[in-house]
């Protein structure tokens, strides 16, 4: 069973549209599509599980390039 969200539905169609806007200036600014290791860390923001100042770490982490914090 999936946990419960820790923000509003409200909080998540917020966060979307944050995430829509970041990839529509990403394209126009770069032209570059987005991977799949930023699509990830983007439905991680949308769900709550990071916040907008964790996003660039998240990716960093999730491409190895971070360490993980100790336990």
């Amino acid at each position: 069973m999936a946990d419960t969200p820790s923000i509003t539905p409200e909080e998540m169609q917020r966060r979307r549209v944050h995430v829509r806007v970041a990839i529509a200036d990403s394209r126009i600014e770069a032209d570059i599509a987005i991977s799949a290791a930023e699509l990830e860390v983007f439905e991680a923001y949308i769900r709550g599980e990071i916040e907008a100042g964790d996003l660039v770490t998240a990716y960093l982490r999730h491409q190895h390039l971070v360490p993980l914090p100790p336990k």
